[in-house]
């Protein structure tokens, strides 16, 4: 390959509108090595070698390349990926803890109403022996029981509201970032 085929990828490059010198010469070295090997494995002249590297080293839109590097390599969105995943979180996390808090109070009140409903049975059999009314006593105990059974249903709607926020929360801004993390870890240890 001769510097004539060299500065012709160069060329092609600048065409495409490259301008990170570091990246054309990755591409140009990547791009060179394809065509000399295509040139001396399967006989064939420099325009088709050229051809057939660009199609396989190379999206079809080249620039794609340079645009998705500066993204990658750009400190700040980084550091923005890593704080919006630090405050999702602990958002997913106080979701997760108010969820658990409705959820136990839920349960709080299964239990005060059963231990209630205990109670207003054993006076209900002592006024019976004892030959009051207990009329009274009973309407006020199905009063309580229905607030009762709205309360437990409100606080388990919003155990799983808050449950599912909770999720949400998470898979949207939490995970991306583990992946996305994993991600270039996995490309490092491919180029190590």
């Amino acid at each position: 390959m001769t510097e004539h085929h060299v500065q012709h990828i160069k060329d092609y490059l600048k065409s495409q509108g490259f301008s990170d010198f570091e990246l054309m010469d990755d591409l140009t070295d990547h791009l060179a090595t394809e065509i000399e090997f295509s040139m001396d494995s399967e006989k064939l002249d420099f325009e088709t070698s050229f051809e057939n590297a660009k199609q396989k080293l190379l999206p079809d839109f080249p620039y794609q390349l340079e645009r998705d590097l500066k993204i990658l390599t750009t400190p700040k969105h980084n550091i923005m990926m890593k704080k919006i995943a630090f405050i999702g979180g602990y958002l997913s996390a106080l979701c997760l803890t108010i969820s658990i808090l409705f959820g136990v109070l839920s349960h709080q009140e299964k239990t005060d109403a059963n231990s209630y409903r205990i109670l207003v049975d054993t006076q209900n059999k002592a006024n019976l022996l004892i030959g009051e009314k207990y009329d009274n006593e009973w309407k006020d105990y199905l009063s309580k029981m229905e607030d009762s059974q709205l309360n437990i249903i409100r606080k388990s709607k919003l155990f799983q509201s808050f449950l599912a926020l909770s999720a949400l929360i998470l898979s949207l801004t939490y995970l991306p970032y583990r992946f996305y993390n994993g991600y270039q870890k996995s490309q490092l240890e491919l180029v190590a």
